[in-house]
């Protein structure tokens, strides 16, 4: 990937990103969550080895909304924090059990009941992570909207790959053979 696309891709996160993050502190029961805008853009780009650049960028972009929000420094970094643990976590485990599930690949050789099972163990795992870092780092934070959150945390967690799986196998056409490669 180049340098442009690269800075192009990352911006459009950060937009999207922000637009998310802020839309969640206005209307808290948001269908998609913060936590699902960041762990799809860190496991889209799992296959290009800027984890250390998406990492603080999305750090970077957590504590400006949080900023946005009237929170201080300390707080900005809490908030970076809640932000890039549970996507990150999220990122790894999708690439150390589902190595390209993402993008389709390995299917041949994957089990499909198998790779949802996985798959239903990464997304509420993700998703409990950033329920406890919310709570532990907002004290008002009641028990009804955690287990809300929670439970459309794992949702949009488990189901964001299945979507961008969908569309990606797709998009290759019925009739074209494609390559896998399983390193």
């Amino acid at each position: 990937m180049t340098a442009f696309r690269y800075a192009l891709r990352s911006a459009s996160f950060a937009t999207a990103y922000l637009v998310v993050y802020l839309t969640c502190t206005v209307l808290p029961w948001f269908p998609v969550p913060a936590l699902a805008v960041a762990a799809v853009w860190l496991t889209a780009q799992t296959g290009y080895g800027n984890r250390r650049l998406d990492v603080v960028m999305l750090a970077t972009v957590a504590m400006v909304g949080a900023t946005l929000n009237g929170a201080g420094l300390l707080l900005c970094a809490v908030a970076a924090i809640v932000a890039v643990l549970p996507a990150l976590l999220f990122a790894v485990l999708m690439q150390r059990q589902l190595p390209g599930f993402w993008q389709g690949h390995g299917d041949r050789f994957r089990k499909p009941r198998a790779a949802l099972v996985r798959l239903a163990g990464i997304a509420p795992l993700a998703a409990a992570t950033g329920i406890v870092l919310e709570t532990v780092a907002d004290t008002g934070f009641a028990a009804a909207p955690a287990a809300l959150h929670f439970a459309i945390g794992t949702a949009t967690l488990f189901l964001a790959p299945l979507a961008v799986r969908a569309t990606r196998t797709h998009s290759d056409g019925p009739g074209r053979p494609t390559l896998t490669v399983v390193r």
